[in-house]
């Protein structure tokens, strides 16, 4: 089986404003998906997208910006990977939640700020049963990680709320917020698509993780699932035929159908899971 190379930044690398260059950017991926082409070299497409308009009424500048530093950075690299199979799946499935699962864990691969802001701050204000979610409490938690170095240098104030406000409009993007007035966002009860669980999974094992790897792993957190409930979500799953289970305590052993990602892209791209 070819191992794979998963997109993460380093946990040390600190936190940027990249988000303020494009939120979750949804429709804009989706259209970029459809148009762009495997192998297709970064500035070819980027000259390809200005001039066949593909992301409508946007300036030159704003194209280029979101083809290089978004769509490149979330699904080009290491390698296309991420692009080909969501492309795959795009053209078979259509759009729905699964999409959005999955473009809320690259973007989380690619800006370690929204991996954070989700798994730091929104699963323990849904643990914590708060309703309401509004800019100064992003930007508190932002203030915070400055005093814990988690900045390359510090961020004037107006940086701060401007980054907020970008990740308050990305986690509503991504269907885990919804905007009831100007600043004002409620908290949804979000469940991650069984596709993306199931493509999650399997990704983790084709980066040559051990069954025990794959079930520690730290993006089942953008999706809220602790490890106590990791073997039932497995369990559920291997009901379906994507995987035989087996657990014993924290012991688990997985007997898996597909030998690798793109096989089990292709067996996703025939079903439509919830």
């Amino acid at each position: 089986m070819t191992t794979i190379a998963l997109s993460a930044p380093p946990a040390a690398e600190p936190y940027t404003i990249a988000i303020c260059k494009g939120s979750a950017l949804l429709p804009e991926t989706r259209a970029l998906l459809r148009a762009w082409r495997p192998g297709e070299n970064l500035y070819t497409f980027t000259a390809r997208v200005q001039r066949d308009d593909i992301l409508g009424k946007t300036t030159a500048y704003r194209a280029r910006d979101i083809v290089r530093r978004v769509f490149a950075r979330r699904y080009l690299r290491p390698d296309d990977r991420p692009a080909r199979h969501l492309k795959r799946l795009l053209a078979s499935l259509g759009p729905g939640p699964w999409f959005s699962d999955l473009c809320l864990l690259y973007a989380a691969r690619a800006d370690r700020l929204v991996g954070a802001i989700t798994t730091e701050f929104y699963w323990p204000a849904m643990e914590e049963g708060r309703l309401t979610i509004l800019p100064p409490a992003v930007v508190a938690f932002l203030r915070e990680a400055q005093r814990q170095g988690r900045m390359q240098k510090p961020w004037s104030a107006a940086v701060r709320l401007k980054v907020a406000r970008g990740l308050l409009k990305a986690l509503t993007d991504f269907g885990l917020l919804r905007q009831v007035a100007r600043g004002r966002r409620e908290t949804l009860i979000y469940h991650a698509s069984d596709t993306a669980l199931v493509y999650l999974i399997h990704e983790l094992h084709a980066a040559g993780l051990t069954d025990a790897a794959v079930m520690d792993h730290a993006d089942w957190h953008l999706y809220g699932i602790p490890r106590s409930h990791r073997l039932e979500v497995l369990s559920r799953l291997a009901g379906h035929g994507w995987w035989m289970a087996q657990g014993a305590g924290s012991v688990v052993r997985i007997t898996w159908k597909y030998a690798t990602l793109e096989e089990a892209v292709d067996a996703l791209a025939g079903q439509h899971l919830r």
